[in-house]
């Protein structure tokens, strides 16, 4: 059912550029489709997301419950479009392979979302629950800012992601935060540096420190990462003087149940060290802090810090969603993504049940000549409408 509607929408909105922060064409699309399909309720909200609903009234009275499957419109960039095979926003389909821009991660799979929940429409009486559809903003800057606003709407007891996991479901991931380590010195010439303070060569003495801190081991989600992800010093060019600021950021890849200050705290305990030894040493370790504005002209404010989290092979949910491959005759196997996603926000910090299963393999986003495989959108659809009435009944 649906299916070459599906692909045609797909399509069009590989076709449709869609940036961070420029999703509104992406969202016109979106919402538009929603109200063909027939859903219930169909909405955008102030920071530009586009929600649908389903509305079930079997779990009227009973216990009912709401499940919400969650997608972002937002792609990175195309920063070399010469290297692809052919433009990135062709929507090109070759051999039963649709190529562009967000086929990968995530637009197709958005849209088997839509179009799979929109298949439970002649059922709908039979639903314990209502079922939702996000298609949300700015995940790939501010991952979980979106899906938070939709949150706060709606109180929900599942969500779904979309995320590329190449049918496997997802039970967690690693978080990710951004590490703004400063040191401050004293501008001098740079032929009489005795008379300066060089924050360049105490950036470059603190640094071995802080890449030797033991990260923490999770026995499903890996060890931590703290990596180094950019270094520049003040003034820069620095012709002839020495540099009274320096400025180091890490990428910080998080394990499920760590925290701001358990990040900062062996950070700053180094910096105490230098500190101690030498009174002109002064540095600072914070969470980056990022300001974006949406589509709709809302104004974004939040820290670069979003938690990793797992929910338990045994959980209901889990096991409903393995049941539901199960019955359409797919094997799957769980997992974990390698990534940061909006789990961060709906699992890492209310807690909300969550797991994902996406279309393509997560080595495929972002890449030159992304692609995926149209069957395997029909596929995601089919597995989405059967995760949902596995989940509502």
């Amino acid at each position: 059912m649906h299916s070459e509607q599906l692909i045609d929408f797909c399509q069009k909105i590989i076709q449709t550029e869609s940036l961070s922060g420029q999703e509104e064409q992406m969202a016109a699309l979106v919402k538009t489709e929603m109200e063909k399909l027939g859903y219930d309720q169909v909405w955008v909200d102030a920071y530009g997301n586009v929600v649908g609903r389903i509305q079930g009234t079997a779990g009227t009275g009973r216990d009912p419950r709401t499940i919400l499957f969650d997608g972002h419109m937002d792609t990175v960039g195309v920063p070399s479009p010469e290297r692809w095979s052919d433009s990135p926003f062709s929507g090109l389909i070759k051999d039963g392979v649709l190529y562009g821009r967000g086929t990968a991660d995530m637009k197709c799979a958005l849209a088997a979302m839509i179009y799979g929940v929109a298949e439970l429409l002649p059922s709908k009486a039979a639903l314990a629950g209502d079922v939702y559809v996000a298609a949300v903003v700015f995940e790939e800057t501010l991952e979980g800012v979106g899906l938070g606003k939709v949150l706060d709407s709606i109180s929900v007891d599942c969500v779904v992601l979309g995320e590329p996991s190449d049918f496997k479901l997802c039970l967690g991931q690693k978080g990710r935060a951004e590490i703004v380590i400063k040191t401050d010195g004293e501008n001098a010439h740079s032929a009489t540096p005795d008379r300066g303070i060089n924050a360049a060569s105490h950036m470059i003495s603190l640094l071995p420190q802080i890449d030797n801190i033991e990260m923490q081991q999770c026995e499903f989600l890996g060890r931590g990462i703290l990596e180094l992800t950019d270094i520049i010093s003040s003034p820069y060019p620095g012709s002839s003087v020495i540099p009274n600021h320096c400025r180091a950021t890490y990428d910080r890849r998080l394990v499920s149940n760590e925290t701001e200050e358990d990040v900062l705290a062996p950070i700053t305990e180094i910096i105490s060290q230098f500190e101690s030894r030498n009174p002109q040493f002064k540095a600072s370790a914070a969470i980056k802090h990022a300001t974006e504005s949406t589509y709709t002209g809302e104004t974004l404010s939040e820290k670069r810090f979003f938690p990793g989290w797992i929910i338990p092979e045994s959980a209901p949910q889990v096991q409903a969603a393995l049941q539901a491959c199960k019955n359409l005759g797919y094997e799957t196997r769980v997992d974990y993504y390698p990534f940061c996603t909006d789990g961060s926000e709906s699992a890492g910090r209310r807690g909300i049940p969550t797991i994902g299963i996406g279309p393509a393999p997560s080595n495929m986003a972002h890449v030159v000549d992304e692609h995926i495989h149209t069957d395997d959108i029909v596929k995601a659809k089919n597995i989405y409408r059967e995760i949902a009435l596995a989940l509502l009944n």
